[in-house]
């Protein structure tokens, strides 16, 4: 009865049915996409398998304590405009705080300040912040920038399958200085160790992320937790744009009819279907052969990201967050909504990304090395207690972005015209990102609007780069 109930369905009504599988920020972002522009001929609904919208971008109540904490601390940059035009779309871009202040704290010096020029024009804004990392000698600066400046003069289109850390030796970069600046920030944008990512992403960050343009660089941290900003009033806003959001349906299936079954026995029909789910589920839910080498894809390596959940009896630090350099914790940051103080304490999460190492410790001693380290970084955490205490770690948290997986990632279009891919893993340019995956939710809107009527939806630019960094920065 379902069958025969979908398929007059589709013969029946004007509008053409598009099924979106999977409700994380990619999914979101094609439903958002497609509504806002076409919703006078696309029916459109999200099939989501958890109880929420949002993926990884997620959210867990804390039994203990009674608090709501992000399973990881998701961060925006200011050279993310698709991300950031998608909440400002909604009127949410007043749920992120803006930060263009980073402080990176080593165990042997002086706390530094990074802090781009106002004055300057970019790329030379950043000059005076790399100045100010007072753990780097003026030899290390030297390197860095002589190494800055070529890969600015290096297009991406030369930068083929080559490895980070060999182009940076090769460069002049000892290994204190890829140790302590390069990995430092490649291994929180990129969530992989520096010997393992290709040199295209580290690129792609340093150029997009840093030099480009001011305020590229800025941080933009959330105010309220993950599942109340994209699960719920993301969700709400794209839902009265007239999309559909189911959750609890878990798709076991994509059929070469265009059909769709559920686990729970439902064959839902549509007119085109975009596969939004993470990279190593999509050779087993579509179509044999519909999307070249998803096998290999399935077999892709992951990197595991770990945040470590830590209330407090004592405040350990006002800032909201910060970079620790030589350490085995990478970034703290601190409870950056209101109503700051659960019941437990003073809540605070550590990041450890490309956390293969920390997972093989024991739990506890993990937690001790880590307290150690924020001991030494922060004078109040030496008076305080630790009241409780929570280790989650996704191990398949983002792609490992080798050039092997470059090689991989395959365009929003398929071989079959209905069938489109949507996910920060498909070949947007960017890393395993938010930026990344709302991108790829506009690629897959464009695919099933070129697909049905020719039409076309563009990507929303990066920031204006001025005349001087146009002419230093190959495209």
């Amino acid at each position: 009865m379902v069958n025969a109930v979908t398929r007059s369905a589709r013969t029946t009504n004007p509008k053409k049915r598009v099924l979106i599988v999977g409700g994380g920020l990619a999914g979101l972002a094609t439903a958002e996409c497609l509504a806002r522009n076409h919703s006078d001929r696309f029916d459109i609904s999200v099939l989501e398998a958890k109880r929420a919208t949002g993926g990884r971008a997620g959210s867990f109540q804390d039994h203990k304590t009674g608090g709501t904490v992000d399973y990881c601390q998701h961060v925006a940059m200011g050279c993310c405009t698709n991300f950031l035009g998608l909440l400002e779309r909604q009127g949410l871009d007043d749920q992120l705080h803006r930060y263009t202040c980073l402080r990176f704290f080593h165990p042997e010096y002086p706390v530094s300040t990074f802090q781009p020029s106002r004055w300057l024009p970019a790329p030379f804004h950043l000059m005076p912040a790399l100045s100010n990392l007072r753990y780097l000698n003026r030899s290390q600066r030297r390197q860095i920038k002589h190494a800055l400046f070529r890969l600015f003069r290096t297009s991406s289109e030369n930068l083929g399958d080559s490895l980070a850390e060999p182009w940076l030796e090769t460069h002049g970069q000892d290994k204190t200085t890829i140790r302590d600046f390069w990995s430092v920030i490649v291994v929180s944008a990129l969530g992989e160790s520096i010997d393992r990512v290709s040199l295209a992403a580290v690129r792609k960050v340093f150029v997009d992320g840093f030099a480009a343009a001011h305020g590229a660089s800025d941080v933009l941290v959330p105010k309220v937790p993950l599942a109340d900003l994209i699960g719920g009033q993301l969700t709400v806003a794209i839902e009265q744009l007239g999309v559909e959001v189911k959750t609890g349906q878990v798709v076991r299936q994509i059929s070469t009819d265009k059909y769709v079954a559920t686990a729970d026995g439902q064959t839902l029909a549509g007119d085109h279907v975009v596969a939004a789910v993470p990279w190593h589920a999509v050779n087993d839910l579509v179509p044999a052969n519909a999307v070249e080498k998803s096998e290999c894809l399935a077999a892709a390596p992951a990197s595991p990201i770990s945040g470590l959940h830590l209330w407090f009896d004592k405040q350990i630090t006002e800032l909201p967050h910060a970079v620790l350099v030589g350490t085995v914790a990478q970034w703290v940051f601190r409870q950056p909504w209101e109503g700051k103080q659960a019941s437990a304490g003073y809540y605070y999460q550590v990041v450890i990304s490309a956390s293969q190492s920390a997972r093989c410790l024991p739990r506890q001693e993990l937690i001790d090395i880590v307290l150690r380290e924020l001991q030494h970084a922060f004078p109040e955490a030496r008076g305080a207690n630790l009241v409780q205490s929570k280790i989650v770690t996704d191990p398949k948290s983002v792609f490992s972005i080798t050039p092997e997986f470059e090689e991989l990632r395959p365009s929003s279009r398929t071989c079959l015209p209905w069938l489109h891919l949507a996910g920060d893993w498909v070949a947007t340019g960017w890393p395993a990102t938010m930026e990344s995956a709302v991108i790829s939710g506009r690629m897959a809107a464009a695919s099933v609007v070129q697909s049905e009527f020719g039409g076309n939806l563009e990507v929303e630019a990066g920031l204006p780069r001025n005349w001087l960094t146009r002419c230093l920065i190959k495209p």
